[in-house]
């Protein structure tokens, strides 16, 4: 009975997720002026969820430890997690496969617009945050009382990649080292470090 309630819970805090990530993005495309808050009105009401949730902030709160560092597999997985997704990038470009046509065009002509402040906190910081809280975090963590690592880690990288589809190979990957690096270090913080400064090198190199 009590598995069913965790479960009946879980499944509303997706829910409210979804319904609430719906919410935001229907109301900035009538009001484009404010277009530029969205990222941090996301991220507050994710966190507001995320908090509210009791079964949600026991699956995450042990996994906000620092452990880790005095583990140097941990730092291992980091550089291979930012490493791997680098490599991967610079052969899709190369040949131009895998990737987003657009992507690959503003890639190598350096089309892409300039970036304010407010873009890297949001893709620095911000996003990494939620991300890792809610895929490597809650739902990795969550997948792993129910079903074998090997599943778990596929389903939230697959989900992560469909997050991201115009360069949803590159996310793959990373979206598989960063679970992986996640459930051997039993900790968010090694990939929640190596997502923020991948999402800092993205912005550095395209905008």
């Amino acid at each position: 009975m009590e598995v069913t309630k965790i479960k009946l819970t879980l499944f509303i805090y997706i829910g409210l997720l979804i319904t609430t990530g719906y919410l935001i993005n229907s109301f900035f495309q009538f009001s484009p002026n404010f277009n530029e808050y969205r990222g941090e009105i996301w991220f507050l009401a994710f966190i507001s969820f995320t908090l509210g949730f009791k079964d949600v902030r026991e699956i995450i709160k042990p996994l906000l430890n620092v452990k880790f560092i005095y583990k140097p597999s941990a730092y291992l997985y980091i550089i291979i997690s930012l490493v791997i997704p680098y490599l991967l990038l610079l052969i899709c470009v190369h040949y131009e496969i895998l990737l987003d046509e657009s992507f690959i065009f503003n890639y190598k002509y350096g089309q892409w617009p300039t970036a304010g402040w407010s873009v890297y906190l949001r893709s620095g910081i911000l996003t990494p945050i939620w991300e890792e809280f809610f895929f490597r975090g809650f739902l990795l963590f969550f997948l792993i009382k129910y079903t074998k690592p090997f599943l778990a880690i596929s389903t939230t990288s697959i989900l992560f990649a469909l997050f991201h589809p115009q360069f949803w190979i590159i996310t793959l990957a990373a979206g598989v080292l960063f679970s992986i690096t996640a459930y051997k270090t039993n900790s968010l913080i090694p990939s929640l470090l190596s997502h923020s400064l991948w999402n800092l090198f993205m912005t550095s190199l395209f905008l």
